[in-house]
């Protein structure tokens, strides 16, 4: 059971707020609900690392100092509207995912469509006490919503990912 309760922590922890994060919270481009125009075709994304602030500042049974190999899952889905009317985006497809980046930092390696809105979330995979554990699936906590909103699939976060919208 001691191996659960940094996962639990990690979750519960991040979802205290109207648009609070669960996971890793993206630095670039920033998490709001709405998608941000960016300027390339190639974005640059950036999250904070692993552990978190917040984890070190409560890390009172010492288990941050225990974590290991730290590296980050990255998964970037087009987005499409939700066919029933309502201004919800979902996933449509992956169009891009790399695994075991090494730093909270990417570059994307091939251009995206132009003029598209993509979803897109981070996790962390790492070590602890010799045993491999992740992080859940960074996404936004919106007013009213929790994390298991959508039952669609275990496969893909909940709603709530990140977004942004090509040039």
């Amino acid at each position: 059971m001691r191996r659960l309760v940094p996962l639990v922590f990690l979750s519960l922890a991040a979802c205290a707020a109207p648009l609070d994060v669960v996971g890793l919270r993206p630095l670039s481009p920033p998490p709001y609900n709405l998608a941000p125009k960016l300027e390339s075709l190639q974005p640059a994304l950036r999250w904070e690392p692993f552990p978190r602030p917040m984890d070190l500042e409560a890390d009172r049974g010492g288990w941050v100092s225990r974590v290991r190999h730290v590296t980050y899952d990255l998964r970037i889905w087009r987005g499409v509207r939700d066919p029933h009317g309502y201004q919800e985006v979902y996933p449509a497809e992956l169009v891009y995912s790399r695994s075991a980046l090494a730093i909270p930092e990417h570059l994307v390696e091939m251009e995206l469509a132009s003029d598209t809105q993509y979803l897109w979330s981070v996790r962390a995979r790492f070590e602890l006490d010799g045993q491999p554990r992740v992080t859940p699936w960074g996404v936004l906590i919106l007013p009213g919503q929790s994390p298991g909103d959508d039952p669609r699939s275990v496969s893909v976060p909940p709603r709530g990912y990140y977004r942004f919208v090509t040039p």
